[in-house]
């Protein structure tokens, strides 16, 4: 029962994880460059 709970975990934060990433990396940029030009927005 204790495995399976940390399987699940587990695979919770990796998704979260790779979530999060993509979004950051499409978004860290986008915000970063909105000052110096306004190519995305």
């Amino acid at each position: 029962m204790a495995s399976e709970f940390l399987q699940f975990g587990g695979a919770l934060v990796l998704f979260l994880s790779i979530l999060i990433g993509s979004y950051w990396f499409v978004y860290a940029p986008t915000r970063r460059g909105k000052d110096n030009e306004g190519n995305r927005g």
